[in-house]
């Protein structure tokens, strides 16, 4: 018998949200120009009268627009990535199955032609160990 923990870990999961490599390339040259257009509202604020108001909005401006644009390169040019969101689901179809539906699902996939005699063979096995 499988502990708590095992049926748990089994049933929840864990979907993690990335933007596609297109759009965060596309925003990474988004962000690049809010980044540049950061730096030099910084610059021209430090020459106004009014720095004491513009000079923070800039430095959080450009502070966002440099983790965004981080973030898109991350997305875009790397196969690691940063995630944008990320979901905790129950599985709770497959956890939910009793031993007879999961047996009658796997041999309509079999009627159907969508799974193979070696592969109904083998999700077979496993189910009826799952279940003795």
């Amino acid at each position: 018998m499988k502990s708590l923990f095992e049926r748990i870990d089994r049933i929840m999961t864990k979907q993690i949200i990335k933007p596609s490599k297109g759009v965060s390339r596309f925003t990474f040259l988004i962000g690049v120009g809010f980044s540049i257009f950061g730096v030099i509202f910084i610059i021209s604020s430090l020459f106004t009268q009014m720095t004491m108001i513009l000079l923070p909005f800039g430095v959080i401006w450009t502070s966002i627009a440099i983790f965004n644009t981080y973030r898109s390169y991350k997305n875009g040019f790397t196969e690691e990535g940063i995630s944008i969101y990320e979901i905790d689901s129950n599985d709770e179809e497959e956890g939910s199955l009793d031993f007879e539906e999961k047996l009658r699902k796997i041999e309509k996939l079999k009627k159907e032609g969508l799974i193979s005699d070696s592969e109904y063979s083998k999700k077979r096995k496993e189910v009826l160990k799952d279940k003795w």
